[in-house]
This record gives structure tokens, sequence and C-alpha cells, in this order.
């Protein structure tokens, strides 16, 4: 028996597979499309993530070459002040008497006052120059021989200058000028060497009377030292113009002046 085909139907089965067709393109074209957009993401994203890293590593590089530099600086700085420590010697300046102890008197001026007066003018000129200063007393205080020799040894000063005033007992009281005393029998410190430099740039700046440069050991500010140590005794009380001159800032700078050239040759002559 021959059976006619329906027109209708066979051209629905051909927009059915029509329809399939377009939507298995367009799914695959959908597919393709997402994996190529994934792929050139990785494909990017290394390169985002290399120049980040990079930047973060050049930000942490620069911050440790700051670092670096700021822990160079205060090196540089701690061993130029430990340099400058070491070239500046420390000198112990010791204003004889004080408190109780007046020391001689001579027209109503006392010699504690006298030698406090010019250890503080020594102190300051030293200072100017670059040297450390310790003093055992800045003020009228009393210490004894004892205290003051362990303050200088404690704090390790590199010379140890006591500073005192004169008297004469006898009948001449025409007596004057400057004389110095020193540990002569210990030879394991440069005592003389340094009292008679002292001694010879006082007598220069102040044109006072040359005395007697004494090697005398049994002063306890000399001789209990570690360090090289002079007495220096700058004028008589006694003699009343002498003490005069030395109650006066002037002559008093004079006197300074010459006990600081002396403490400077003492370091740095050649």
């Amino acid at each position: 028996m021959y059976i006619r085909k329906n027109n209708r139907q066979v051209d629905i089965r051909k927009k059915s597979w029509k329809i399939v067709l377009v939507l298995a393109i367009s799914f695959m074209t959908v597919i393709t499309g997402g994996y190529t957009f994934m792929e050139m993401n990785a494909l990017a994203a290394p390169e985002e993530v290399s120049v980040q890293v990079q930047e973060e590593d050049e930000a942490a590089e620069e911050v440790e070459r700051q670092e670096v530099s700021e822990n160079e600086m205060i090196l540089k700085d701690v061993v130029q002040e430990k340099e400058e420590k070491q070239e500046s010697p420390l000198i112990a300046v010791d204003a004889g008497h004080g408190g109780e102890d007046t020391g001689c008197i001579g027209f109503g001026i006392y010699e504690k006052d006298i030698n406090l007066q010019i250890a503080l003018r020594v102190k300051r000129r030293l200072e100017e120059r670059g040297f450390r200063v310790m003093m055992p007393r800045e003020t009228d205080e009393f210490l004894t021989k004892e205290e003051r020799v362990e303050l200088a040894n404690s704090y390790q000063a590199d010379a140890y200058v006591s500073i005192h005033q004169n008297t004469y007992e006898g009948s001449d009281k025409s007596v004057n000028g400057i004389e110095a005393w020193y540990d002569g029998a210990d030879e394991s410190r440069d005592n003389e060497r340094l009292a008679r430099l002292i001694h010879q740039e006082t007598i220069r700046s102040t044109g006072a009377n040359e005395r007697t440069v004494w090697d005398i050991a049994d002063l306890t500010v000399t001789n209990r030292t570690l360090m090289p140590a002079c007495l220096i005794e700058t004028g008589f009380l006694t003699n009343k113009e002498e003490c005069r001159r030395l109650s006066s800032a002037e002559y008093q700078e004079k006197i300074a002046e010459g006990i600081v050239e002396g403490i400077e040759l003492y370091f740095y002559s050649d």
C-alpha cells in the first residue's frame, strides 16, 4: 500500500534538527569562549602577581636600606663619641681645703676660697680646650685628702693637680712667689714633668717670683694617686701685696691660664 508522507511533519522535523544544531553550536561557542577567557586570565595572572611581588620586594629592600643607613649613622656617632672620650684626657682639679678646713688665712682671706675660685677657672679653661675635668669639690665643702684621691682614682683621671696657697710663719712677711710639689720617689708616674711644666707656665703667665719645685713624697694627694700628680702653691697669703693680687679675678685668670698651659704641654707637646 502506498502511504503519502505528511509534508508538514517533515518540515517540523527539519526545523527541529536546525534548532538542535544551532543550540549545539552556541553551546560549543560558550564553552570555547569560557575556556579561552579562563586561559587568558591564567596566562595574565602570573605576570600581575610577579609585578606585585617585585614591587613588594623593592619596598622591603628600600626599608632595609633605610634601616641599615640609620644603624650606620648611630654606630658612627657611638664610635666618634668613644674616640673623643679616648682622645680627651681627664684632669682631676683639686681645690685644696674647704668647709671647716679653711687652710691658711691672710688679711681676712681664706685659702679655701682662693683655691676654689682658681680651680673653677682652671676647669672652665680646660673644658674650652677639649679636656674633660672632674673636681673632688666644686663648693665650700669638706673632703679628706684620702677621699679626694679615691675619687680621682675611681674616675681613672689622667692627671691630678691640687691647687693651694702658701703661708710663711717666720717674721719676714715679704716672702712671695710660686712653688710646686711632686712625689719624686715614684718613678712609675711622670710626676716631675707635670709639676715642672705647670710651675714654668704659671710663672710665665703671672710674672710671679719663681720658687722651688719640691720632690717631696709625703703628701697624700701626690703619693697616693695612681696618675701623674702635683701640687701648686700659687702665692703667699701672708704677703699683703700678693694676697691682694690673689684675691683679684684678673690675677686668678692669669694663674689659671698658666696651669692650663702646663697641662696642655704635658699632654700635647712634641
